[in-house]
Parts: C-alpha cells; sequence; structure tokens
C-alpha cells in the first residue's frame, strides 16, 4: 500500500496533477474499435464528408470529428447533417460495445435498419431522423435492450403489424413520425408492463388504421402523444371509433389525435390532471365540450361538435 502511494506521489511531483489524469485515461484504443469505425467510416461516406480516417487511423485520438471515447472504447458518434451517403451495418456496429449515444439525423443514408447480430447492450440514443432507412426488422427492441431515446421521423421504413416483442424497460421516447407504419395501431406502446418508463410516443402521418382499444395507455406514463394525420392511401383508412382510451391515460399532458376519423363524444378528462393540450380537429366527433380551464383545446373541423350526437 505505501509502495503505490509513493508511485503516486513520484508521478505528481514529476507530472502534475493534470499530467497524472492524462497518463491514467489515454488508454490505447481497442482494435475492435478502430477496425469497426473504419468499416463505419467507408459505408457511410464520412471518411470523404468528415475526413474519417483521414489524417488518423484511430478514431479516439481527436481528429475524428464527433466521436467520443473513454477508456479506448467509442461511446458517442454524432454525425448529424454531415453529408453522409451510404448505409450502416448491423455487423460492423455491434463491434462498438460501448457506444451508448449514435445520431446520423439527416444525412443521405439508405438501406435496412442497422440490427446487430447480437444486442449492443449499452446504447441508450438512437437517432436516424430525416434518411432513407427500410424494414424495421421485428426484433428491433431486442436488438437494442437499452435504449431510452428512438427517433425515427422521415424515413422510408416499413412496419407492419407486430403481435409481440420483448419489453424495453427504459425506453423513455419513440417518435416514428412519416415512416410507413401501416395497420393497427402498435398496442404494445400502451403496455405499461413492457414499456414503463415510456412518456413519449409519436406516430402521425404514417397509415395507422382501425379502433383503438379502451385499454390502449391505461395506467402508463405516457405524457405525449401523437397519432395525428393518419393517411388514406386508397389501400388503408384511418384510425376510427371512439376516443374513450383518453379517458384512462391518466399522465397525459398533451394528445394529438386530429386528421383522423374518430367520431362519438369528446372524451371525459376529468381524471387528467395535468392536461395542458388537447387536438383532435379535422374528425367527426360531436356532443359538448367540456374541458378544464387551462387547457388548449382544438375541435376545428368536426361539423357535430356542440351538437347531440344523433
Amino acid at each position: 500500500m505505501y509502495s503505490n502511494i509513493a508511485v503516486i506521489f513520484f508521478l505528481v511531483t514529476l507530472l502534475g496533477i493534470d499530467g497524472v489524469y492524462r497518463l491514467s485515461v489515454a488508454a490505447p484504443t481497442d482494435a475492435t474499435d478502430v477496425a469497426a469505425m473504419q468499416a463505419i467510416a467507408k459505408s457511410t461516406g464520412a471518411d470523404k464528408s468528415l475526413g474519417w480516417g483521414v489524417k488518423s487511423a484511430d478514431p479516439c485520438d481527436g481528429t475524428w470529428s464527433g466521436v467520443r471515447c473513454d477508456m479506448g472504447h467509442v461511446t458517442s458518434i454524432s454525425a448529424s447533417h454531415a453529408g453522409l451517403v451510404g448505409s450502416l451495418s448491423g455487423t460492423d456496429l455491434v463491434d462498438l460495445g460501448f457506444l451508448s449515444e449514435l445520431d446520423l439525423s439527416f444525412n443521405r443514408l439508405g438501406g435496412d435498419l442497422p440490427i446487430p447480430p447480437r444486442p449492443l447492450s449499452l446504447l441508450t440514443t438512437l437517432n436516424l431522423q430525416s434518411n432513407s432507412f427500410l424494414n424495421m426488422a421485428d426484433f428491433f427492441f431486442q436488438s437494442f435492450p437499452a435504449l431510452e431515446t428512438v427517433v425515427l421521423d422521415d424515413n422510408m421504413v416499413i412496419l407492419g403489424d407486430i403481435s409481440e416483442v420483448p419489453p424495453c424497460h427504459g425506453l423513455r421516447s419513440f417518435s416514428a413520425n412519416n415512416v410507413t407504419i401501416w395497420g393497427k395501431l402498435l398496442v404494445y406502446f400502451g403496455n405499461a408492463t413492457h414499456f414503463p418508463a415510456l412518456e413519449s410516443l409519436s406516430l402521425a402521418r404514417n397509415l395507422l388504421e382501425g379502433v383503438i382499444p379502451p385499454y390502449f395507455g391505461k395506467n402508463s406514463n405516457i405524457k405525449f402523444l401523437d397519432i395525428s394525420g393518419q393517411v388514406n392511401d386508397g389501400y388503408t383508412d384511418k384510425f376510427t371509433g371512439h376516443l374513450d382510451f383518453v379517458s384512462g391515460m391518466t399522465g397525459l399532458e398533451e394528445i394529438h389525435v386530429a386528421g383522423n376519423a374518430f367520431y362519438g363524444l369528446l372524451p371525459y378528462v376529468s381524471g387528467i390532471a395535468n392536461l395542458k393540450v388537447f387536438d383532435a380537429a379535422d374528425n367527426q366527433l360531436c356532443g359538448p365540450v367540456k374541458f378544464p380551464s387551462g387547457v388548449a383545446v382544438n375541435v376545428n373541423g368536426n361539423p357535430q361538435i356542440g351538437q347531440s350526437c344523433t
């Protein structure tokens, strides 16, 4: 023990505190991370648009823009609006076992959404907004079990009916607006057992249809819900039926269901204590408008609002 203290004292005397700190964290970059990042640089075009690998093959030496490392491992990649063109392979991604954040939004990447051959267990944030990715696999959440935030808006992702998915207990926000999701609402998102931490769910401008069951979102922690503007493309309808499910979502603060085909009475919201925004414009709703003061209500475009439901 005393010899260790003597060594530390000697290093502090020789290098200073900052020097000892740099010595302790300057671990060599893991060779697997290096190979994976070099492959990703080529497949996404980051070698050309960002100069990844031009000055150095080491992604952790500070020359790779948007790449952060810790103890020789890549932990974060932020390359939004970076002019990337190409694809992202799950077989390359899986070798970044310490990656916790991946932001490749607003680029021109395509191909299937990357699915690693084994779970990427530390990834908490995934932002692939505004690309051209396709085909979200049924086992997506199983591949990224630690996800907390997912943004897939404005891609070409095609996702049909899914009957069962594994739990994702840490997921707090899932946004997949305008990504060609079709079929019935992905009811499992409202399952508080599978997604107990989910607070924000955005599935606007897709091809979702059918009646939302009254138990959707009951006793969940969902505070923000946007399922507005579902598209009728001639093959699919929009959401229809009553808005009964809203009454059971007692944690709601903001809900957007505009531009669908909901009908019947407006939902009872007296049990939703923190509701701030209720947007149900352009449906076929009817009856009186009864909301607590302080709630911003938009029911324009419902011809029978204020009239009896006959």
